[in-house]
């Protein structure tokens, strides 16, 4: 698999504030709900340049947030932007997600208005793609229940991409209710990317 990068010219929206979930464990560290809520994590010391790449924080996997766990968080931008679609990267636990991302044209906007991206997404131990998504990310092993490692199993992140008919503005990107959905990076593409 070729390095993930992040898509030419796209702007990524910043996680940090929204971030509620740890799905990734570092070696030593003791386990905490991790992706599913039973402690089974993805192995932060697997991931290499894909945690800079995401802005991942950088004490990774020792027990802070480093995912969205989406419950409806409104994601709102510096400056309101002319999109031409959509990328997150994350996966689904518990089995597959397809769920609405809802992007606003600024941040005053109705809450029920916008435009809806389905965002379709495999879950973290899916060995193959259930949807139009692509492994962004892939780990040898699994941090297990107690943080043992399993090597049967092979945890993954996975890309999404929209695109829209049309360039659409967007000042804020309301995120649906599935704590199921974990979200670890989402890029706006640029209006003229197709």
């Amino acid at each position: 698999m070729s390095a993930p990068t992040p898509p030419v010219g796209a702007l990524r929206v910043d996680l940090a504030p929204h971030r509620n979930n740890a799905a990734f464990l570092a070696a030593g560290t003791a386990p905490g709900d991790g992706f599913d809520g039973f402690g089974r994590a993805y192995p932060a010391e697997e991931l290499g340049a894909v945690a800079a790449l995401l802005a991942l924080p950088e004490d990774l996997g020792r027990g802070v947030p480093d995912n969205v766990a989406c419950e409806g968080q409104v994601l709102t931008l510096d400056v309101p932007v002319r999109a031409g679609g959509i990328q997150v990267v994350g996966a689904g636990s518990g089995g597959t997600v397809s769920e609405t991302v809802r992007l606003h044209a600024d941040a005053g906007a109705e809450p029920g208005r916008g435009l809806d991206a389905r965002v379709e997404l495999s879950d973290f131990l899916s060995r193959r793609p259930v949807f139009d998504d692509r492994c962004f990310a892939h780990s040898r092993f699994l941090y297990d229940v107690g943080a043992r490692p399993e090597h049967g199993a092979e945890p993954r992140l996975w890309a999404s991409t929209v695109h829209f008919q049309e360039p659409v503005p967007c000042g804020r990107i309301t995120l649906p209710v599935n704590p199921d959905l974990h979200v670890m990076g989402l890029w706006l593409l640029p209006a003229g990317d197709r």
